[in-house]
């Protein structure tokens, strides 16, 4: 499961049609379209404030650090 806050992101694994505009992403990111046409992987729209991923890809302020972190049921230690 794929769990993604971008709609354009999911538009685009869900279409598997050639676009002008997407011309210039890399092949090797075609890899997740490849999965989910094929039913290996399928992906779910989440809140962007229910996104875990952000923990890895933002700068958190300590509150919602907490919040994701227990989330992904990880501890302090």
């Amino acid at each position: 499961m794929l769990k993604i806050d971008n709609a354009g992101a999911k538009k685009l694994v869900r279409n598997p049609e050639f676009h002008k505009r997407t011309k210039h992403i890399a092949v090797k990111y075609h890899f997740v379209r490849e999965k989910f046409l094929n039913g290996d992987l399928d992906i779910e729209h989440v809140a962007s404030m229910d996104q875990l991923a952000d923990i890895m890809t933002k700068p958190l302020g300590r509150v919602r650090f907490r919040e994701l972190r227990d989330g992904l049921g990880l501890s302090h230690v």
